[in-house]
């Protein structure tokens, strides 16, 4: 298969979990790559914001792609700053991408696309649908300023829709699930048996480079997901044994609905913040997975970490930051 190695490459949220690990990558790679944060690093990642975009101009002026992970990912944040980071910021973003000449914009999107109410298996052409809270919308919404740079016909794109990325690092995964059954707070809707996707991060690293490369993707929208699913009392399980918990407690989704609600108005009136929100009920609840054959056919991509070897790096992982000896 065809491949354009590119020139240099700009990463915004250089400093996230998906971000910092395609820098690594690049950098592995030996590939010219520079990465874009609130806050530098002193090295490699550069203090800019993308929602001012012209603050990196003469970064966007040496890179010919550009992959945009940086996004407020959140059941919890209010609507107005997911709006202002996730949509206006991406479509600022992509029209400083085209004016300074950037080739290729690679969006990181999200499987949260196709709504939660979606059952059964998932193309990448079944229709979008925004149920199920302020990131839901948001993802699709900066999908849409992608395809409308798109359309005018001066910029390459490639949406990636990756589904449960997890792994070394992954805060909605694994550090906060981790967290909540030292607490015993970790309560599963749907009984346990809403479907999850995992995806390792090695796994996703890889399909968006070849997303950065491969020419036959321009235009495209790819699912990196794994083949079918598994409960997400499965994988959650996993999480519970490494901290010898019992569990996870399983209940039915209207009862954790109504926990959810609780929990967040309590955290209304404290000023915390309650990620366990009934957004994250309705995305635990799903009964939908992802058909890759696309992302075979086209970029040469099929998961290659068996969900056994990547739970058992993440559970080394998390043992070397002290997360399972709180």
């Amino acid at each position: 298969m065809n491949q354009q190695t590119p020139s240099k490459v700009l990463i915004t949220g250089a400093s996230g979990f998906i971000g910092n690990s395609l820098m690594r990558h690049y950098q592995q790679q030996g590939i010219d790559v520079v990465g874009v944060d609130l806050r530098g690093d002193g090295g490699a990642i550069v203090e800019g914001d993308i929602g001012n975009p012209e603050t990196i101009a003469e970064l966007l002026e040496q890179c010919d792609v550009v992959v945009h992970t940086a996004a407020l990912v959140s059941n919890a944040i209010s609507d107005r700053d997911m709006w202002r980071v996730n949509v206006q910021a991406t479509a600022k973003l992509i029209a400083a991408a085209e004016k300074h000449n950037v080739r290729r914009f690679v969006q990181l999107s999200s499987i949260v696309a196709y709504g939660n109410s979606a059952t059964g298996e998932l193309h990448e052409d079944h229709p979008v649908h925004a149920d199920g809270g302020s990131y839901v919308l948001t993802k699709l919404a900066s999908e849409h300023a992608v395809l409308a740079a798109h359309a005018k016909g001066n910029i390459e794109i490639v949406i990636i829709r990756p589904g449960d990325v997890y792994g070394p690092g992954s805060r909605p995964w694994l550090i906060l699930p981790l967290e909540a059954i030292h607490k015993g707070q970790l309560m599963l809707p749907e009984k346990g048996e809403g479907f999850f996707r995992p995806i390792y991060i090695d796994d996703l690293i890889r399909g968006l480079a070849l997303a950065v490369s491969c020419p036959e993707a321009n235009g495209e929208i790819f699912n990196l997901s794994c083949q079918g699913y598994i409960s997400s009392k499965e994988f959650f399980s996993h999480l519970c044994s490494w901290l010898n918990k019992k569990g996870p407690t399983v209940v039915s989704t209207r009862l954790a609905m109504i926990a959810a609600t609780v929990a967040t108005k309590l955290a209304d009136l404290t000023g915390g913040v309650n990620e366990a929100s009934t957004a994250t009920v309705a995305q635990l609840s799903t009964k939908s997975w992802f058909n890759i054959d696309k992302a075979q056919s086209i970029l040469g991509w099929a998961p290659e970490v068996s969900f056994e070897e990547g739970m058992e790096r993440s559970k080394q992982w998390a043992t070397e930051q002290g997360l399972l000896n709180k």
